[in-house]
């Protein structure tokens, strides 16, 4: 017994005393943003392939190369609804009471740019589109009173939301119709299974009513994408063999207004394609195509280039060649544009001169499953 005590004194004795690090203690601040989007700012969105219940935005100054700010979109992480003073913006969300499984409930919560805080949530029905991201999903309407949100369950209907009261004004049945493409303040078309164009006219209260839908405009054997692109006067889509179709909305019923090709003899085996396929600047009229080289069927391929084209004269003017892919391209509105590319795999977004396709900087150490990227809707100093 003594000499069990005496080992244990022993070994206490030799145990040294635990290190403590001083650590001076740490202030919590609060960053503040400019109340308005810049225009150089840009959100890239982060569907999270790969934990998609981790979906998130990106808020970059692609003038300074900082990330400003990141906000959550939980589940399947779309685009956001931003408001077109800048001020403010929706984030759609998909919320499971488990995490993983459970009760489902679908929010749009509101946020002001200068703090990034999580304000107003406006519950909808949990039925909103989850997939790959399109900004077709999920559009703000010209005029920023409205959004429209896709729902698909598979059966499909849309949602509207006031932007302004930051409220739900209703679900709308589609017809069988997906995706919302506005075309005014009060008005949108969907894309229906077999070519055809579905017009809706929204009232002063949000409530959605359809109208007659068109005949048949796209061909069987080289079909639309969905991923068009709107010029702020009509919408470009885009077939792939490279057929750019324009669609005339200036009636009650949508029509082709006329049809033009990226491509010419010279171009064979090159395709537009890719997630976010094209971007516009309107007070130029350029209009920039990610394109790769690929046989049929590669429409879903990144760009290795990107082909700019004067719209109004149906011609290339610019061929600019990437180092690496894009699977996303966007332009700023503003006098000096920038021109933005992302690629999932990749953690770092890319700026470029918009007129001469310069590569101004990388952003990097951002998430692994970049997106759809949204310009700010602000377009002056």
């Amino acid at each position: 017994m003594k000499t069990l005590t005496a080992l244990t004194a022993l070994c206490l004795a030799t145990v040294a005393a635990p290190a403590t690090a001083q650590l001076q203690p740490e202030e919590l601040t609060q960053e503040t943003l400019a109340e308005v989007m810049q225009p150089h700012w840009v959100w890239v969105n982060d569907v999270s392939f790969d934990r998609m219940l981790d979906g998130r935005a990106y808020l970059l100054d692609a003038d300074s190369g900082q990330m400003l700010g990141m906000i959550s979109g939980g589940y399947g992480h779309g685009s956001l609804l931003l408001a077109e003073d800048g001020k403010t913006f929706g984030v759609p969300s998909i919320h499971l009471s488990r995490g993983v499984r459970g009760k489902r409930t679908d929010v749009v919560t509101f946020y002001k740019t200068s703090d990034l805080k999580a304000g107003t949530e406006a519950i909808i029905p949990p039925k909103r589109f989850s997939g790959m991201p399109f900004i077709s999903s999920a559009p703000v309407m010209p005029g920023g009173r409205f959004a429209v949100l896709y729902n698909f369950t598979p059966e499909q209907s849309v949602t509207v939301v006031d932007m302004q009261a930051q409220k739900t004004v209703g679900e709308f049945v589609t017809s069988g119709c997906g995706l919302v493409f506005p075309t005014g303040p009060s008005k949108f078309f969907l894309i229906c299974g077999d070519g055809a164009l579905q017009p809706a006219t929204l009232d002063a209260e949000g409530k959605v009513t359809l109208g007659k839908t068109s005949k048949k405009l796209f061909a069987d054997d080289d079909p639309v994408t969905e991923k068009g692109v709107w010029t702020g006067k009509q919408w470009l889509f885009f077939t792939p063999s490279g057929k750019v179709h324009v669609i005339d909305h200036a009636k009650d019923v949508p029509s082709l207004a006329k049809t033009w090709s990226l491509i010419t003899a010279a171009d064979t085996g090159w395709r537009p394609g890719a997630l976010q396929t094209a971007a516009y600047h309107r007070a130029t009229g350029r209009l920039y195509v990610l394109m790769h080289e690929g046989g049929p069927n590669t429409h879903k391929d990144p760009g290795t280039e990107i082909w700019v084209y004067d719209a109004a004269k149906q011609t290339r003017i610019q061929r600019i060649p990437l180092d690496g892919m894009a699977l996303s391209v966007a332009v700023s509105q503003d006098a000096k544009p920038l021109l933005y590319t992302a690629m999932p795999g990749e953690t770092d977004f890319k700026v470029r001169d918009a007129m001469t396709g310069a590569l101004i900087r990388k952003i990097e150490g951002l998430g692994g499953f970049m997106t759809v990227i949204q310009p700010s809707p602000v377009t002056g100093q």
